[in-house]
């Protein structure tokens, strides 16, 4: 185990650069068993955007040990008049080798102190498809423009057949010619994740108008102020986001606390923030993306957005002890920062992987599913170009994924269960 200290010497080398260009500008406290009620089968449709799903339901899977896994090495960079106590650099050490998604999948994080400006981030580079995480900052722009009279959110508008998505939402049962008023489908959107509502919004605020409303909060990266056509987001431009909500609902204005619930009754708890604290979050999730985004209200308020590249096959109760171990340890440290000035220093953490060691398939055969998929989906067009790139005998993937009841469909490019192929996207 390596962790190395990089800050006065790293002063000058450290720039705006390695911040990826980005500045500063509900409540359910989460269990360690997931509510399985909030699991259901995923739907997929054309539009990324419109095929936010909850955590598909999944069968129990052993435990994956890190036995043979190489050591967790962190990189430190960055400079700070303070910093998180060296036990918390311990401690994140024996999460990160707890866990052999580190090495499969991209995980990244960005913390922020908001008394102390005091910034700490897990592998910013990374930038991720937002999935639903989008919800959030789409509708605190909506709100901005009631406040300035561009919008009125009691106008109502009808759901019809051409709204409907699939996906998350209520909206998709309910019977076409139905009214809604514009605060309405903004709390389904926050709540519920609605897509059909989401999907009325952006015709009625189109997203053009977002994307410079974005672009104002000091967002650098265009891919990240994109409300259409493939939008990215990174974890520093999730910080933003979270820091304008965070001044919104401080403001007291008259959207404020609509904001505020709406966020806190979000549904997919991960991010933990202790206990007796207030959650203002927007989770995000489609197939190869599982993020949340939070402000965390508690003894110390913070900001926290964690967001993955976990495949959808792999989503289950260790994906979320993933969000719920990172979460609480920033839960236990926060209030351990020092109270000086600390406005502007900042963290930079990176996760790097072992060489060689991304060609290496893992050994416990649900992440060995999710992982082939992935890769299947990715990087190869088909099993046999997959299993001569990488080395490996067919037999020695598909054996143990016939045994979990998943055969590979040449049509489909991946392995589905036998019964059913998986629905093309």
């Amino acid at each position: 185990m390596k962790i190395k200290y990089l800050y006065a010497a790293m002063l000058i080398v450290i720039t705006a650069a390695l911040l990826c260009g980005c500045t500063p500008s509900d409540n359910e406290i989460y269990s360690s068993s997931v509510q399985q009620t909030e699991i259901s089968e995923a739907v997929r449709t054309s539009a990324p955007e419109a095929s936010e799903t909850a955590v598909p339901e999944v069968s129990e899977a052993p435990v994956i040990t890190s036995e043979s896994l190489p050591a967790a090495e962190i990189i430190v960079e960055g400079r700070a008049a303070y910093d998180m106590p060296e036990e918390f650099y311990t401690r994140l050490v024996e999460i990160i080798e707890s866990y052999p998604h580190f090495l499969y999948y991209d995980i990244s994080l960005a913390y922020r102190d908001i008394e102390t400006g005091y910034t700490l981030t897990i592998n910013p580079d990374k930038h991720y498809y937002p999935a639903s995480v989008l919800k959030a900052p789409y509708m605190l722009y909506i709100y901005r423009l009631a406040l300035s009279g561009q919008a009125d959110l009691e106008q109502k508008l009808v759901y019809t057949e051409k709204y409907r998505r699939e996906g998350t939402g209520v909206l998709k049962n309910m019977e076409y010619g139905t009214e809604f008023t514009v605060e309405e489908l903004i709390g389904l959107c926050l709540e519920e994740s609605d897509n059909s509502a989401f999907a009325m919004l952006r015709e009625l605020y189109p997203e053009e108008d977002y994307e410079q409303y974005a672009l104002s909060l000091g967002i650098t990266h265009k891919d990240d102020a994109k409300g259409k056509n493939q939008p990215q987001l990174c974890c520093e431009s999730a910080l933003i986001f979270s820091q304008a909500i965070y001044d919104f609902i401080e403001e007291n204005n008259p959207c404020s606390e609509n904001l505020r619930y709406h966020m806190t009754h979000s549904r997919n708890a991960m991010i933990y923030g202790g206990e007796g604290s207030e959650i203002v979050r927007k989770y995000g999730w489609y197939e190869g993306y599982f993020h949340d985004m939070a402000v965390v209200y508690g003894e110390n308020t913070y900001l926290l957005t964690i967001m993955t590249s976990l495949d959808m096959l792999v989503i289950d109760t260790r994906e979320y002890d993933i969000f719920r171990d990172l979460s609480k340890l920033f839960a236990e440290y926060s209030d351990k920062l020092s109270e000086k000035d600390g406005d502007g220093d900042f963290v930079i953490i990176n996760i790097p992987k072992p060489e060689g060691f991304e060609m290496t398939l893992p050994k416990d055969p649900y992440m060995l599913l999710s992982v082939v998929n992935m890769k299947l989906r990715d990087n190869y067009k088909s099993f046999d170009e997959l299993c001569e790139d990488l080395d490996v005998p067919p037999e020695e993937i598909s054996v143990p994924l016939e045994k979990l009841g998943y055969v590979y469909d040449e049509k489909s490019n991946q392995f589905a269960t036998a019964e059913k192929e998986p629905e093309q996207t």
